[in-house]
């Protein structure tokens, strides 16, 4: 006779959401890590820039490297706020599902004026539930859709260099330290929700802002190859 009483089948539940616990943290370490190197490779990148060549702008209203590395920062830090929400919703016992609107992250795509965003927002809404993640992730990370920036995370204009480049790391490790200090929680149950970002558990972020950042790289490297960018430092 079997020692083990318990049905095979809750056996096997038991074993398979233990499988599944499993990935999820696998899945979460993984894009965690992708988000850390892309990071470290951004911060190679401008290591070495003097002040004047962070602030040099190619065109009127084109970015300078110092305004795309603050917009990246606000970017980080904005997103840090919304995953502490939802783990203190988780913590509290509520759902953890943030549900922001256009009012919040005034983001828009191509050519529509922010000011009629709140028309469309159940539109998107219903298009990311059918938009596949890779197509989602296409768009995030090249820069072939233009994008209007969010109120919120419009860079500040003449930063200065070592303080853009600690910004950068301490960002970073800001969003870890919370990360860490709540490991023991199930990140892939919770949720921010927006009409035109979609709907993103935690790793889910992670990935779409270092995506978002390396479509801002490439930005970067168009502004060092730029025929006027100031060669001496």
């Amino acid at each position: 006779m079997n020692a083990d009483s318990t049905p095979s089948r809750e056996r096997a539940d038991r074993c398979c959401n233990r499988s599944r616990t499993l990935d999820e943290e696998q899945k979460y370490r993984s894009v965690l890590e992708f988000h850390r190197a892309a990071r470290e490779q951004t911060v190679k990148m401008v290591q070495e820039l003097s002040q004047n060549q962070m602030d040099y702008r190619p065109e009127p209203g084109k970015w300078s490297v110092g305004e795309v590395l603050d917009h990246l920062i606000l970017g980080q830090r904005l997103n840090l706020s919304y995953i502490a929400q939802v783990i203190g919703m988780k913590e509290a016992g509520q759902r953890p599902v943030l549900q922001l609107s256009f009012t919040d992250v005034d983001v828009s795509i191509a050519y529509l004026p922010k000011a009629v965003l709140p028309a469309f927002e159940v539109p998107f809404r219903v298009m990311n539930m059918f938009l596949p993640s890779s197509v989602r992730d296409f768009l995030t990370r090249y820069r072939l859709v233009p994008a209007q920036t969010a109120e919120i995370t419009t860079p500040r204009r003449g930063r200065a260099v070592d303080e853009l480049r600690n910004d950068l790391i301490s960002s970073l490790k800001e969003m870890e330290v919370l990360l860490k200090s709540h490991q023991h929680l199930d990140y892939s149950e919770m949720v921010v929700e927006h009409p035109l970002l979609g709907n993103n558990t935690v790793p889910g972020l992670l990935r779409f802002l270092t995506l978002h950042e390396q479509r801002h790289r490439s930005q970067i490297e168009s502004v060092l190859n730029s025929p006027g960018f100031p060669r001496s430092t």
